[in-house]
C-alpha cells in the first residue's frame, strides 16, 4: 500500500513537471516569435535639443516616451506658459501623438525659459493599445516633429519646430 502511494505521488510529480516544462517552452516560443519594433528619435535647432525619445510598438500596445528637452539657446526670456507637442505631419495634416502644457499664470514675473526646461526636462510619455495606424507607421521616419510653443510675460508667442531624426532598431539581430 505504501509503495503504491509513493508510486502515484512520483507519477503525479513527473506529469506535473512535464506539463509545466511544456507550457514554459510554448510560452517562450510565443514570446520569441512576437514581433515588436523600437524607434529612437532626437533632434535640435538653435534653441532646443530633444534627446532619448523612444517609440515601442508591440502588437497590442504602443508606447511613446518623449525623451528629454534641453535649452541650448541664448535667449533669457521670462515665460508664463508653454506647450510641448510631438506629432506626425503628413502633407500638412497633423496627427498629435503626445502633448504637454504648463502654465504659470499666477506669477506675473514669469519663469526663465532655460530654468523651466531644466527643471522639467522630461517631455512625458503615453501608452495605448494603438497610437499609430499602418499608414502612420509607414511615414514615421521622415515625418515626426517636435513643437515648443511658449508665451512670454509681455504677451509675445514664440514657436520652435524641430523635425526629429527617427531610427529603427533591428530587434532580431541578437536572436
Amino acid at each position: 500500500m505504501k509503495r503504491s502511494f509513493i508510486f502515484w505521488i512520483v507519477f503525479f510529480l513527473v506529469i506535473t513537471n512535464i506539463v509545466f516544462i511544456g507550457t514554459t517552452m510554448w510560452y517562450k516560443t510565443k514570446l520569441d516569435n512576437q514581433e515588436f519594433k523600437v524607434y529612437s528619435f532626437q533632434g535640435e535647432n538653435t534653441d532646443i535639443r530633444v534627446t532619448e525619445g523612444l517609440i515601442i510598438l508591440f502588437p497590442n500596445r504602443h508606447i511613446v516616451i518623449g525623451g528629454n528637452i534641453q535649452y541650448i539657446g541664448s535667449k533669457e526670456e521670462q515665460i508664463k506658459s508653454y506647450s510641448q507637442n510631438i506629432y506626425l505631419d503628413k502633407e500638412g495634416d497633423k496627427y498629435l501623438v503626445l502633448s504637454k502644457a504648463v502654465s504659470n499664470g499666477w506669477d506675473n514675473k514669469g519663469t526663465s525659459l532655460s530654468g523651466e526646461l531644466l527643471l522639467n526636462k522630461s517631455i512625458g510619455e503615453i501608452s495605448s493599445q494603438q497610437l499609430f495606424n499602418e499608414e502612420q507607421l509607414g511615414i514615421i521616419k521622415n515625418n515626426l516633429y517636435f513643437n515648443l510653443q511658449y508665451s512670454t510675460v509681455d504677451g509675445k508667442i514664440e514657436n520652435s519646430i524641430i523635425m526629429l531624426n527617427v531610427e529603427e532598431f533591428n530587434m532580431r539581430e541578437n536572436k
